[in-house]
């Protein structure tokens, strides 16, 4: 007889098969090659981080970095609405030698807000690349406590982080891609 599962650990096992099931790689090495360290759930996310490292040296240096790391991150959209728009970051677990992150990108921001989100987020998996202690959420939130804040959540269920890199690094990926939105306008001889 089979039993069904609910819960938690139905939507952590559906998380897992889906993103190891269809993983893109989005960031192309030095030498031509592509790291698997940073993964899109679709062509679009991809689109979004390959254009964003053309036009933001801080989203690259973020993606190279993570290239050399023990870390892997997928980067999906975020199709629940919070109510914030805001960018988030999950760890997943640690195994075979490796750190498994997922960072969640809101749908309906602007393509800019969307890149400086992402880069705010990257930051976040930086620093938990430059952390090798960091293994679980408990030591996720330890690591945070010491590099930058933590708040639970009104609903009791999770923490809230952030740190000053991470704030800079979405203002320096806003200010690198920004220019990019703006309409441009033919200038006319008369």
């Amino acid at each position: 007889m089979f039993r069904r599962l609910t819960g938690p650990l139905t939507a952590a096992i559906t998380i897992t098969v889906t993103m190891f099931a269809t993983p893109l790689s989005v960031a192309q090495t030095a030498d031509g090659g592509w790291s698997s360290n940073v993964r899109a759930s679709d062509e679009a996310l991809v689109s979004l981080v390959t254009d964003g490292m053309k036009k933001s040296e801080t989203l690259k240096g973020l993606v190279d970095r993570l290239a050399k790391s023990d870390v892997i991150v997928y980067v999906r959209n975020e199709v629940a609405a919070k109510g914030n728009g805001q960018g988030s970051l999950t760890f997943l677990s640690a195994s075979g030698g490796f750190r498994y992150l997922v960072v969640h990108v809101p749908t309906t921001p602007s393509r800019t807000q969307r890149l400086a989100m992402l880069g705010h987020e990257l930051q976040h998996a930086v620093a938990i690349a430059n952390a090798p202690s960091v293994v679980d959420s408990q030591t996720l939130k330890a690591e945070f406590e010491r590099i930058g804040r933590v708040e639970q959540l009104p609903n009791g269920r999770g923490i809230s982080f952030d740190s000053p890199a991470a704030v800079e690094a979405r203002r320096r990926v806003l200010s690198e891609v920004a220019s990019d939105d703006t309409p441009k306008v033919a200038s006319s001889s008369r």
